[in-house]
């Protein structure tokens, strides 16, 4: 049995509901988890392939190799990755910031832009599991990912919101992945055939999202509270194939990680022969 790591956020969402129904006998088990536990599990062994935060990968890169073709990325805004702030973010040098406990990406990205995007220096940043109005009212910005960051944006209640996918594209011209599908060295040694179907599941569910974006949004859970014609939207923002320029700016986002000191060297992605 395959054991599969699953991100239970709305951009996962149209993945899961076209695959779901294949999974029985497919030998595919699904373990769900905000990006922060299931990076753990997979390092621990708990489990085999996770779509799993980007910097997890360069932070064990020997250990892990990529299913190809395959992420969860944006070229400029994604709306689920944003920093609430008090205050312009020009204005937030030599701040404490509060930085969401579920992710590890997007706190990197963040202190990338920090520094090079908005020039700044001397920021902190802690990590916070208050609900991100009280967060707000501690620290003069606060980040937020997944649906957390939809629901607050929704709510339109901080004075300056910035979309992080948008900032990158803006500082590079490229765009940004947030997680890659990450295999254990182990389960590319013994299952092989598991890994095959489920990329094959992935690869069908991708291609065919374009089209079916609103019947599956009419569908989803999440369109109770963002609505179908929303969270539609929120899906074409999103791009779940790793092509060429996704991996130049992936290789950028390693580079500039490593000379900030948030990774010992910038990695190269090992992809899966299958």
């Amino acid at each position: 049995m395959l054991q599969v790591g699953w991100i239970k956020y709305a951009n996962c969402s149209p993945l899961l509901l076209q695959i779901g129904d294949r999974l029985p006998g497919s030998g595919v088990a699904l373990r769900y988890g905000v990006p922060a536990e299931l990076n753990v599990a997979l390092s621990d062994g708990q489990i085999d392939v996770c779509i799993s935060s980007s910097i997890e990968f360069a932070r064990h890169a020997d250990s892990y190799q990529v299913l190809p073709g395959h992420c969860i990325g944006s070229d400029g805004p994604v709306q689920s990755v944003l920093l609430l702030s008090n205050r312009p973010a020009e204005q937030l040098g030599g701040e404490r910031l509060l930085v969401t406990a579920e992710s590890a990406t997007s706190v990197v990205l963040l202190q990338i832009l920090l520094a090079r995007h908005w020039g700044l220096s001397g920021c902190s940043v802690e990590r916070s599991t208050l609900p991100w109005q009280q967060a707000l009212a501690q620290a003069p910005a606060v980040l937020l990912i997944g649906d957390t960051a939809l629901q607050a944006a929704m709510a339109d209640q901080a004075p300056y919101c910035y979309d992080l996918g948008a900032c990158w594209r803006e500082m590079t011209g490229l765009p940004f992945v947030y997680a890659l599908w990450q295999v254990t060295q182990r389960a590319a040694d013994t299952k092989r055939n598991h890994l095959r179907n489920l990329l094959g599941l992935l690869d069908n569910a991708r291609d065919h999202l374009p089209q079916q974006a609103a019947e599956l949004a009419a569908r989803a859970d999440e369109s109770s509270w963002m609505g179908a014609d929303r969270l539609a939207d929120y899906w074409r923002h999103i791009t779940y194939r790793l092509d060429q320029r996704h991996l130049t700016g992936l290789n950028l986002f390693y580079r500039l990680a490593a000379e900030h000191g948030f990774l010992i060297q910038a990695a190269q992605p090992r992809f899966l022969k299958v």
